[in-house]
């Protein structure tokens, strides 16, 4: 799982921090690296036409875009895949999705000189040429190039927004568990792995490209209000769930202890969207659920470990006791979104032996963990 997130730093300036946590049942493959956005003022990215980093300062138009492709070139673990057009091709993607109004498609002019970026906005419609792209440093100025077309055509679209949109399609298409976290997301993702939060408390996910509720929680404002498993949230607060990404609806669905949320959803063997208007509470999450399946013969324990949140092994160590007293213990992981690779670290390490290798890094700043 790769994450980027957005943060400010000590001085105030925006940092990211991009990682890759890869889940193959409990063995993970990482990668951390940390810079700051002043960094990105006098890094460089370089073209894939030169052996080295060309020495000249990126374009300040879009500094967070000029940043994640800087740490692209510089730490991927999978260099092959950084295939330009293809990258520009993940950025057009995503700006369609997020945006149907905007289509945007290159035309090939000339192998040498490169192309032109057909744009339409409604009934608008303009020609933009862009040089041929053969590395990061050329994808950079064709998005930034065509990020000031796009405001010029339609203002009500911010530059932040425009990068983001560019970001999250760059990185869907180098590997299924790449994401882009924003500040604000990124704090959702914190008190996720926190395991405290005020919400409604539901479990979701996508099914077919739609929020889906995979299960509200006991006891819970969602459960309470009969919230039912397949239920389709189709809109929060009024808004379309659509072209929302699954980060920004959990936004959504949080917020200040006793606040209204409106969730409209479609069920099975209703015609209409059903309107539950819940009310936020503090929610607790266990990340660790212990049943008893002794027999007279034998003495198994079933675990089911929903996320690796924080204080998860010792969770599943205090509610096993100690693991020489049971002669089996079966380990569920199934719908496991991940979390917090130290605690996947810590959990694998009560049931493997010592001196075993658990979890290996792949990187130009991490050698080894």
């Amino acid at each position: 799982m790769r994450f980027s997130k957005l943060e400010k730093n000590t001085s105030g300036q925006e940092s990211i921090l991009p990682y890759k946590m890869k889940k193959n049942n409990i063995h993970f493959k990482c990668f951390v690296i940390l810079l700051s956005l002043f960094l990105a003022s006098c890094s460089i990215l370089g073209s894939s036409r030169e052996r080295g980093i060309a020495a000249v300062q990126p374009p300040p138009e879009a500094p967070l875009l000029a940043e994640v492709l800087m740490h692209l070139q510089l730490d991927y673990v999978e260099p092959e895949k950084l295939d330009p057009e293809s990258l520009l091709q993940g950025a057009l993607t995503e700006l369609g999705r997020m945006i149907p109004e905007v289509t945007v498609v290159p035309e090939l002019q000339d192998k040498t000189l490169g192309s032109v970026l057909n744009i339409s906005f409604k009934t608008e419609k303009t020609l933009l040429p862009v040089s041929k792209i053969a590395g990061l440093y050329d994808l950079h100025i064709a998005l930034q190039m065509l990020m000031k077309r796009l405001l010029e055509m339609n203002p009500q679209l911010t530059q932040l927004k425009i990068e983001q949109m560019f970001v999250r399609g760059i990185l869907n298409q180098l590997d299924a568990y790449s994401v882009f976290l924003p500040q604000e997301i990124y704090n959702e993702f914190n008190i996720n792995i926190g395991g405290q939060f005020a919400g409604v408390g539901l479990v979701v996910g996508t099914r077919d490209d739609q929020l889906t509720v995979i299960a509200p929680m006991d006891g819970s404002p969602a459960a309470l209000a009969g919230m039912k498993p397949l239920d389709r949230i189709v809109a929060v607060d009024g808004e379309k769930t659509e072209h929302m990404t699954l980060d920004e609806i959990l936004h959504r669905l949080r917020g200040n202890i006793g606040t209204p949320v409106t969730l409209s959803v479609l069920r099975k063997g209703h015609a209409k969207a059903l309107q539950f208007e819940l009310l936020r509470e503090d929610i607790q999450v266990e990340s660790v659920e212990t049943y008893d399946l002794s027999s007279s013969k034998q003495t198994v324990s079933y675990v089911r470990i929903k996320n690796f949140q924080i204080d998860t092994a010792r969770e599943l160590k205090n509610k096993l006791g100690s693991l020489n007293m049971v002669d089996g213990v079966i380990l569920d992981l199934r719908n496991n979104p991940g979390g917090l690779l130290e605690e996947a670290i810590r959990v694998s390490d009560l049931f493997l032996p010592g001196k075993k290798r658990i979890v290996s890094t792949k990187g130009t700043v991490v050698s080894s963990v």
